[in-house]
């Protein structure tokens, strides 16, 4: 019975060095990390890190998880105009990507029928629909930009993002942007 409890522990142990070596790789080097690579860092054998995570995929969803449901709360600042709430929200959307470059990769990269990828298209169009709403009223945005416009924008931004990485050149990205979508 000891036997059985000391395995359950050491598979937990080897699961939580796996996800810790692979958060630490896919964050700084993206989806192209070797699962071996993973693996080696986390002092399991490449059986191991299958036996745990079957696929690169739900390596990959463990550990960017947590960025896309921080990526979901994201919104328009209050009390500012549309043009402005969109700037804060594209630099600070592509703030929390800048530190995960996995999560780039992954939304750069996404099929159109990925489920990850509808539902963060779903919270970047009430955004959208947000600041739509708000220019309404401030009359910042073009009056023909949609909802859909700012969410393919910021996918766009991110595909920028990924191509550049320099954050400083990224800002003039988003100026660029948000000049396509000022009234």
């Amino acid at each position: 019975m000891t036997e059985g409890r000391r395995q359950r522990r050491d598979a937990a142990a080897n699961k939580e060095r796996i996800l810790s070596a692979a958060e630490d790789a896919f964050r700084r080097h993206g989806l192209s990390v070797d699962m071996r690579a993973v693996a080696s860092a986390a002092g399991v054998g490449i059986g191991t890190l299958y036996r745990h995570f079957p696929t690169r995929e739900d390596l990959v969803r463990a550990i960017t998880g947590s960025d896309v449901a921080e990526l979901s709360l994201a919104h328009l600042p209050d009390g500012v105009p549309a043009i402005d709430g969109l700037r804060a929200f594209f630099t600070g959307a592509l703030a929390l990507l800048d530190a995960n470059r996995a999560m780039i990769d992954l939304l750069a990269g996404a099929a159109p029928s990925d489920g990850d990828l509808e539902r963060c298209l779903a919270h970047l169009r009430a955004v959208g629909r947000q600041a739509v709403e708000r220019s309404a009223t401030d009359r910042t945005l073009a009056a023909d930009v949609t909802a859909d416009d700012i969410a393919y924008q910021l996918l766009g931004l991110v595909r920028v993002a990924q191509l550049v990485p320099a954050p400083g050149a990224r800002a003039h990205q988003v100026d660029l942007a948000l000049r396509g979508l000022a009234a």
